[in-house]
């Protein structure tokens, strides 16, 4: 039990200290970070903007602002256990580029996960479980078949190993410095690492990308009993898209949609450029005229545009990854084009 079962937003609220929010202010982490919140839906820009408006700010009571909405984002959350761990998620990303964030990220994420599911959510609502999808128990399963032997595997190069999984951030500090620190004995040590990697995959929003960046991370070892293991994994690791090399090259069609938004948002394409994307994929205005008039934010407009594309709309001619990259950069927004490559990798496995 995370601290005597506390709640996410009491989590949250612990870990709102003067170096978090220090942090969390700062420029460019502040930017960094407000970008992800937006395409997550964790902040409106309407609070954003009145963070910004605020003129002769500290960073520190910037970052306290932020801290704030955050806070108040979790205890209205339908599922708070969820929204603190997008937060975590955020806090930890290589493209935030801050330190001080993936240490706080990592520290309440061992904390939110060590928590019962019965105190995971706040108590102003008691939410239903989520149950585990069957791609999730599928990655699970497949992992749970080797934890034995990957126990027996690392057990005598045990420092090594917790060091390279803590470098990607797939362990938390915490976690780390127990088994360094710790008196147990070496195979009691590797047991533990190894019921925490399963409860995080268990809990990760893509198990499968998890489940690779820690076959990964296992080959680094340099051990030949690990890496057959992590190859073992490796090579049956399933990714969410059925044939990724396959998909890369097709045309995508309206069931890809929901990949398709997804890495957009995150890569931070600005979905108020949705009429220049829907003009540069090949959309004519009238269509696009219609789409805003049809009600709803920024973020509807941009995914009804995708759905038109997909379809293959007035003058679309071509439906692949490369068309929506070039299309992006048209737009003028180069940085989420270029991030778009790496947001498939991790997502989804896909390599353009």
């Amino acid at each position: 039990m995370a601290e005597g079962g506390k709640t996410p937003y009491d989590v949250f609220r612990k870990m709102i200290l003067p170096q978090l929010t220090a942090a969390l202010g700062k420029e460019p982490t502040f930017t960094n970070v407000t970008d992800f919140l937006l395409a997550d839906d964790l902040i409106t820009e309407q609070q954003l903007d009145s963070i910004k408006s605020k003129s002769n700010l500290s960073d520190q009571k910037r970052g306290s602002e932020v801290a704030h909405r955050l806070r108040e984002k979790i205890r209205n959350h339908d599922d708070p256990a969820k929204c603190l761990l997008q937060i975590c998620d955020i806090f930890e990303d290589e493209d935030v580029g801050s330190e001080v964030l993936k240490k706080h990220g990592a520290t309440m994420r061992s904390k939110i996960e060590e928590t019962p599911k019965a105190s995971r959510s706040d108590p102003i609502k008691a939410q239903p479980t989520v149950p585990v999808s069957s791609g999730t128990t599928a990655v699970s399963s497949r992992f749970r078949s080797v934890s034995n032997r990957l126990e027996n595997a690392i057990s005598s190069c045990l420092t090594g190993v917790v060091g390279k999984l803590y470098a990607p951030g797939l362990i938390s500090l915490d976690l780390k410095d127990e088994m360094i620190n710790s008196h147990d004995i070496p195979s009691k040590k590797a047991s533990k690492l190894v019921s925490e990697l399963q409860r995080t995959l268990n809990n990760d929003k893509h198990p499968e990308t998890f489940l690779n960046d820690v076959c990964k991370v296992l080959k680094e070892v340099g051990e030949k009993p690990i890496t057959d293991i992590a190859n073992e994994l490796g090579t049956t690791a399933a990714s969410p898209v059925s044939c990724p090399e396959e998909i890369s090259k097709r045309n995508l069609g309206i069931e890809d949609v929901e990949t398709v938004t997804t890495v957009l948002n995150k890569a931070l394409f600005g979905a108020t450029k949705w009429v220049d994307l829907g003009l540069k994929l090949g959309l004519l205005m009238p269509r696009l005229n219609v789409i805003g008039e049809g009600g709803g934010d920024a973020y509807k407009h941009l995914r009804v545009t995708i759905e038109a594309w997909l379809e293959g709309e007035d003058n679309v001619t071509s439906r692949t990854w490369q068309t929506l990259i070039d299309a992006v950069e048209g737009t003028g927004d180069r940085a989420a084009a270029e991030r778009i490559p790496k947001k498939l990798k991790t997502l989804y496995n896909i390599t353009l």
